[in-house]
Parts: structure tokens; sequence; C-alpha cells
């Protein structure tokens, strides 16, 4: 699985239990407060991987029309901080059975 698929995996799922939370009339003001701010937190991530994989997509799109010796200096950079960015982001999922362990790499 990609790690890309991975994260909209798992904000779709955090997304969905805010939600479901939300509904729920048991819930307290204040665990509302947190529900609504988890469907912030997953809008933003959501945001960020979006700019991430944009570059991430950009640097290895340059690559492949590059050939070896005409490869800009600056793709190697990028795709080293869109990995680890990416990493990143997944870290807090790393107990999921569909986490893959190389993403613990570099964060």
């Amino acid at each position: 699985m990609d790690i890309v698929d991975f994260l909209l995996d798992r904000l779709n799922e955090d997304e969905a239990a805010a939600r479901k939370l939300l509904g729920d009339r048991s819930v307290s003001e204040a665990g509302k407060w947190y529900e609504r701010r988890l469907l912030m937190e997953c809008e933003s991530k959501r945001r960020l991987l979006s700019i991430v994989e944009s570059a991430r997509q950009t640097a290895l799109a340059t690559m492949v029309r590059g050939s070896l010796g005409d490869t800009p200096q600056w793709i190697p950079e990028s795709i080293e901080w869109t990995t680890k960015s990416l990493n990143a982001l997944a870290l807090p999922y790393s107990d999921h059975p569909d986490f893959e362990t190389e993403w613990l790499a570099g964060t």
C-alpha cells in the first residue's frame, strides 16, 4: 500500500469517528470540542498531504523526464523531504496493521 493511500484511509477513519461522536448526545461539550478539533486536524492534514504529494510527484516526474546526467540537483532533496514528511504524518498510525515499518525510517 502506498503511504499516501494509507494516510488518506486513516484520515477518513478519524473523520468518521469524530462525526459519529459529534452526533452522540451523551458526549460532553469538552468531548465535542475535541471532536471538532479532530475534524479540523483531519482537514489540515489532508491539505498538507496534498502539498507534499504534489511536490513529490513533481520531483519524480522531472526525474523521469530528464536523462541521468541532466537530473536537476534539487530532485534528490525534494524526494528526501517529501518522503520524510509523509513518514512523519504516518507515525501516529504506527500501530495500524497496514502500517509499514519502513515508514519509521527518517522520521
